[in-house]
């Protein structure tokens, strides 16, 4: 571009390119770039369709090293997150989600590695996600030494913005485990639901009072200390305990008949 007034214009004789002169003593050469330009953005759009639909091949076959690779190339941060929890859920059971990890981080170049860490810088601002952040993060400096990270610009101040969040999140941690003590207290507080359980039922029902179920004599049937006339009277099923074995709920203020 010119850096002054643009004094004489002209059009090349196959017509693709226009020339310009200025005040600068520049002679300037245009070309019309459209076609090349779309051209450029249509391969590069069929190329991230291709791509998107590897990465969904392989996420369905459970091949989260080739879909990590893709979901890293795309720069798709939520993709890579479920390729990392899926990996560390496949080998909880043998613990061995952390090596796998390690084995990753160890081969990563610096522009990789300082994409990892960048999107753990995010992850780790949520809860839910500190988790997977964390061990990326352990696994990234339990295999690189400390002084070759800090050499690489820009990892120092991305660990800068990890460490405030993760602290938030072990003093969370912490308070969770704190808080359990209140539950083992609890459960100690009540003894043991095993074990003598039976006989110290046997000795509550022995100590206890049961309250009877309605009695009807004479056609009158007892609830609640008050007495409720035309009730059907059995004689049989009148009970041959003593009253001082009863105990009614609630009070009467009328006099018994």
């Amino acid at each position: 571009a010119h850096n002054d007034k643009v004094w004489a214009l002209d059009l090349s004789p196959c017509g693709t390119a226009l020339f310009s002169g200025g005040a600068d003593s520049k002679i300037a050469v245009w070309r019309d770039t459209t076609k090349e330009k779309d051209d450029a953005m249509r391969e590069a759009e069929e190329k991230n369709i291709l791509m998107e639909q590897k990465l969904s091949n392989h996420l369905r076959h459970k091949q989260y090293e080739e879909a990590l690779d893709i979901a890293l190339e795309l720069d798709k941060p939520n993709q890579v997150l479920r390729v990392l929890t899926e990996i560390v859920e496949k080998d909880a059971k043998s613990n061995k989600g952390l090596e796998t990890l390690q084995r990753h981080a160890v081969n990563w170049p610096l522009n990789r590695l300082t994409q990892i860490l960048r999107y753990c810088r995010e992850w780790n601002t949520r809860a839910r996600n500190s988790h997977i952040a964390m061990l990326v993060v352990k696994a990234v400096v339990t295999k690189i030494p400390a002084a070759k990270l800090a050499s690489y610009e820009g990892i120092p101040e991305i660990f800068a913005c990890i460490a405030p969040y993760a602290e938030r999140h072990f003093d969370r941690l912490d308070g969770l485990v704190g808080s359990s003590y209140l539950l083992d207290f609890t459960l100690f507080s009540m003894g043991s639901l095993h074990g003598d359980s039976s006989e110290n039922y046997s000795d509550w029902v022995q100590r206890s009072k049961f309250v009877l179920p309605p009695k009807a004599v004479e056609g009158k049937v007892q609830i609640g200390g008050s007495l409720v006339v035309g009730a059907k009277t059995n004689v049989d099923d009148v009970s041959e305990s003593s009253e001082d074995e009863i105990v009614t709920i609630g009070e009467s203020d009328s006099d018994e008949e």
